[in-house]
């Protein structure tokens, strides 16, 4: 019986060039061709990724300005109209004792006569 030698890996290479040559040059420039196309690509995407993040960091804050500007704003509306409520309540109160006083003075004196009729 015959022994098979079996192939080397330099021999394979030498019969794959032998039969291949032409078309594996072609294959490897189209194959750099595509990936030099897909590094411009890749570099584009994160740019625009880039971009994008940026603007979103951008938007966030003015987004940020603007709240913290409204509730600020808010904020002082709620002191002086907290303040203008106390005042009311102050005049309101003053009021109120002042027309008690005259009330109790009126059923002082309603009292005063009812006792000297008695």
């Amino acid at each position: 019986m015959a022994e098979t030698k079996t192939p080397t890996f330099g021999e394979i290479n030498t019969i794959r060039d032998i039969l291949m040559g032409e078309q594996m040059s072609e294959y490897d420039a189209r194959f750099n061709q595509i990936n030099e196309a897909l590094n411009a690509l890749e570099q584009r995407l994160g740019q625009r990724i880039e971009d994008w993040i940026a603007k979103q960091e951008s938007a966030q804050q003015a987004l940020e300005d603007r709240i913290s500007q409204r509730l600020n704003h808010l904020e002082a509306q709620l002191n002086t109209q907290g303040k203008e409520l106390g005042r009311k309540i102050d005049t309101v109160s003053s009021a109120d004792r002042a027309r008690l006083g005259s009330m109790l003075s009126e059923l002082g004196q309603q009292i005063s006569q009812l006792s000297e009729e008695a």
